[in-house]
């Protein structure tokens, strides 16, 4: 399975087990990188919800 990588202005598709495609994931600081990874797997917990809160608003600041 595949879904688009999450960043609003991205249209690349990106396999299921990542979360973002790779120029979008290492424009993420590695502590929200850290904060994915950790939550990968267990579903939609709340933390997991602020993980990609925080990548989603880490990419509005760079302008997209």
């Amino acid at each position: 399975m595949a879904h688009t990588c999450p960043r609003r202005t991205c249209t690349v598709t990106v396999p299921d087990h990542l979360f973002a495609c790779r120029a979008d994931w290492f424009a993420l600081s590695k502590s929200v990188q850290a904060a994915i990874y950790a939550t990968s797997g267990k579903g939609f917990t709340r933390e997991r919800i602020d993980a990609i809160k925080a990548a989603r608003e880490e990419w509005r600041e760079d302008g997209t």
